[in-house]
C-alpha cells in the first residue's frame, strides 16, 4: 500500500470544508488541511485531522509549495491536492491509488492523475520533488504553469474524468470575500501577461520551451 495524504486549503466557507471531508470520511487520518483563514484559527472537532497553520495566511501557489515539501519530508509515496469546494465520489481515492499503483508496476513515469482537472489530483511525490510552483503567480495560471513544466520535462499527466464535484462552480473562496475578489480581479491581467511573456502564449498555445525563451 503506497503512503499518501490528502491535503486541502481552508480560507472560509466552513461548511464546504466540511463538506469536502465527509466525502472522503474513509480516509480521515489521512486529511491535512493548510489553514490560511485570516487568523489562522480553524478549530475541528475530529483529532483525526491534522492542520497546519502558517504563520501568515499563504496564496495557492506557496500552499502548494508548502504541501510538496511536507510530503517530500513525511517520504510519502504520493499525495492528493483537494479543492476546499469539492465532493468526491465514493471510493474514488482508493480508485485513483488503485490506478497510481499501476502505472508504477508499469515504470510510467507520471507525475498527476486528475479527476475533474485538479479539483481533486493526486501527484507523485518522488517525481515531483524537484518541482515548485511560481510564486510570481500567486494564484491563476499557477497550475497551467506548474503542469506545462511537467510536460515539458516528459512527465505524464493522468486524465481519469472520475467524477467530482466542484461545489457552486467553483471560486467559491473568492465568492466569500470581497477583498481576495477584488485582489483578483485588480491584478488577473498581469498574471496572464506574466504567463504569455514566460511562455510565448496563452494557456494551450504556448510556443517556447524555456522560460522567457532564454534557454
Amino acid at each position: 500500500m503506497m503512503s499518501y495524504k490528502i491535503y486541502t486549503m481552508f480560507v472560509n466557507r466552513r461548511e464546504l470544508l466540511e463538506g469536502a471531508i465527509a466525502s472522503v470520511a474513509r480516509h480521515m487520518r489521512s486529511v491535512v488541511i493548510i489553514d490560511n483563514s485570516k487568523h489562522r484559527d480553524l478549530r475541528l472537532s475530529d483529532s483525526d485531522w491534522r492542520v497546519i497553520r502558517p504563520p501568515v495566511p499563504l496564496f495557492c501557489s506557496q500552499s502548494y509549495n508548502l504541501i510538496l515539501e511536507d510530503a517530500v519530508e513525511k517520504a510519502l509515496d504520493v499525495f492528493f491536492i483537494m479543492h476546499s469546494d469539492a465532493i468526491a465520489s465514493p471510493n474514488i481515492i482508493d480508485e485513483m491509488l488503485d490506478r497510481a499503483q499501476v502505472l508504477n508496476e508499469q515504470a510510467r513515469n507520471w507525475g498527476v492523475m486528475f479527476s475533474n482537472y485538479d479539483v481533486l489530483a493526486l501527484h507523485n511525490a518522488a517525481l515531483l520533488k524537484d518541482f515548485r510552483w511560481d510564486p510570481y503567480l500567486p494564484l491563476y495560471y499557477t497550475d497551467c504553469d506548474f503542469y506545462f513544466r511537467l510536460k515539458l520535462a516528459g512527465i505524464e499527466i493522468i486524465e481519469t474524468h472520475l467524477p467530482v464535484e466542484h461545489c457552486e462552480g467553483g471560486s467559491t473562496t473568492l465568492k466569500a470575500d470581497l477583498a481576495l475578489e477584488t485582489f483578483v480581479n485588480t491584478n488577473y491581467a498581469g498574471w496572464r501577461n506574466y504567463y504569455i511573456q514566460k511562455w510565448g502564449g496563452e494557456r494551450d498555445h504556448e510556443t517556447y520551451t524555456t522560460p522567457f525563451n532564454l534557454g
